[in-house]
């Protein structure tokens, strides 16, 4: 297939540079790719300038939010090597690879920047951002945070937090976009055991990226909610708001949504409807994780659990045969609790293990399973990742070596222009 070579940029501003009022051309280049722009910065100073500026950024990022018909579900996957995690490999490269619609590589960025301690884990990304963070230890103790855009080679070291890890664990960290203020934010939860060592307390610090700095946020709510630690690989950010899975201790079904609404700033809460819905009396499905299904707020449940702890030996054969069935809910008009429906149902079969990494943005559940595959050998067991179709339900092995850390939806965008550290090499 021939391509047509873009034309030096030196010679379209000589051609227009008496032609095209600026705004037009500023127009214009908003709706180039993100490559073409930055080549297109070495025009004149005035270009330069013009493209790193916040206004510019923002149109470029909703014209192409608006018209990526061809890239809209390009997932980025974000592999952590096994042995990242011995002390012996601290220099080892997180890398991350850029995939299509169809699930094949289009591009991999090795992550330029040092991770100098143990670990690391990925807040999920958002416009273009990657926010990756580091611990050592164990992931309550964050050493630092970085928001990344690999498009355009920027990164930026997050201040230190504000809390005291030696009294409060940090639970999750979330990157969010607050459409209002054109701005982004990064929410740390933290959770510490109750003085009376009944429940635990929770707290909320949240970075701005405009003001470059964290602030404490209260959370006053009428139940105490525990926060399920890293149960969102991915984030799960729909409607302006932040959603995790909560947990009521003395509540009969213990359950419930965390939200965060990050134009406000206030925590809220979201019941799950009847999960017990068409099962056996004394069961109830167990809400496993939280996504984002088709730009809807959805959960899915894993399996099914004796109600308080009670085990009716009726049921017995029925629970253990659909260990690995999960049923996919989503509410349909977000914050109307009677628009939940239970959409569909998948019983994973000869498997061990099964963990979700999320939807694509075309509808399509990503799925780790670990067990016995392909059902023709018994003897052999390997770690796969699927793409499952929930309308067909027909299963497409992405044929990854290692399965990913996580898997988020990613585009392309120029956030990070204006400010922060170009990356080297």
């Amino acid at each position: 297939m021939s391509q047509t070579r873009e034309p030096p940029p030196r010679r379209i501003l000589r051609q227009n540079k008496n032609h095209l009022p600026h705004d037009i051309v500023l127009n214009i280049l908003a709706r180039l790719p993100v490559k073409s722009v930055l080549r297109f910065r070495c025009v004149s100073k005035n270009w330069y300038s013009s493209i790193a500026t916040p206004n510019f950024i923002s149109n470029h990022l909703i014209y192409h939010k608006n018209n990526n018909n061809d890239n809209d579900n390009l997932a980025y996957f974000i592999k952590i090597p096994p042995t990242i995690a011995s002390p012996l490999n601290n220099n080892i490269p997180i890398f991350i690879g850029g995939y299509d619609h169809a699930f094949n590589r289009i591009s991999e960025y090795p992550i330029p920047f040092a991770f100098l301690v143990s670990y690391a884990l990925s807040a999920g990304s958002c416009n273009g951002l990657v926010c990756l963070y580091q611990f050592r230890d164990d992931p309550t103790n964050v050493d630092s945070i970085y928001l990344w855009n690999p498009s355009i080679r920027k990164v930026k070291r997050l201040p230190d937090s504000i809390y005291s890890f030696t009294h409060f664990h940090r639970v999750s960290t979330e990157l969010a976009y607050q459409s209002e203020t054109n701005d982004y934010k990064v929410v740390n939860i933290y959770q510490m055991l109750a003085p009376n060592h009944r429940g635990f307390e929770v707290e909320a610090e949240v970075y701005t990226l405009s003001s470059n700095s964290w602030r404490k946020i209260g959370i006053s709510l009428t139940n105490n909610i525990v926060v399920s630690p890293f149960t969102n690989k991915t984030s799960t950010f729909v409607s302006g708001a932040l959603h995790w899975l909560g947990y009521i201790s003395e509540a009969a079904f213990p359950y419930v949504i965390l939200s965060f609404d990050v134009n406000n700033d206030k925590f809220g809460e979201i019941a799950f409807p009847d999960v017990q819905q068409l099962l056996p009396q004394g069961l109830m499905a167990i809400p496993n994780s939280l996504m984002v299904f088709k730009g809807k707020l959805a959960f899915i449940t894993l399996g099914y659990l004796h109600i308080s702890g009670v085990i009716n030996y009726e049921y017995r054969d029925f629970v253990s045969s659909h260990r690995n069935s999960c049923f996919i809910w989503v509410m349909r008009e977000y914050g109307v609790h009677e628009s939940w429906s239970k959409l569909f149902f998948v019983k994973f079969e000869n498997v061990n293990y099964v963990h979700f990494l999320g939807c694509t943005s075309h509808g399509e559940l990503l799925v780790i399973k670990n067990g016995v595959y392909p059902k023709s050998n018994a003897e052999q067991r390997r770690k796969v990742i699927v793409s499952l179709d929930l309308e067909t339900l027909h299963e497409k092995d992405l044929g990854f070596q290692n399965a990913p850390h996580i898997a988020n939806s990613f585009m392309e965008s120029l956030v990070l222009l204006d400010g922060t550290t170009e990356l080297s090499g």
